[in-house]
């Protein structure tokens, strides 16, 4: 999730007042917290932010499935 990430966080530096940098900002805070997310709010983003949200969506997906991945193989493991 790195990338999306720090794509997200130069874009935020650059204007942190702006409409598209307070929705990735809380975007950002939901999927670290795993709290709720208005996903309405992705919409009214401009073409490029859309994006950045939505590659930090795929990476935050693929970062779960690996830790869910390990736990399970960690738990048949520990099953032995």
């Amino acid at each position: 999730m790195a990338n999306a990430v720090r794509n997200i966080a130069k874009f935020i530096k650059r204007d942190p007042e702006s409409a598209d940098a307070t929705v990735l900002w809380a975007l950002c805070k939901a999927l670290e917290s795993e709290s709720a997310f208005e996903l309405n709010q992705l919409f009214t983003l401009k073409l490029k932010s859309f994006e950045m949200a939505l590659a930090l969506l795929d990476e935050w997906r693929i970062d779960r499935l690996i830790a869910e991945r390990r736990i399970q193989k960690y738990l048949d493991l520990s099953d032995g």
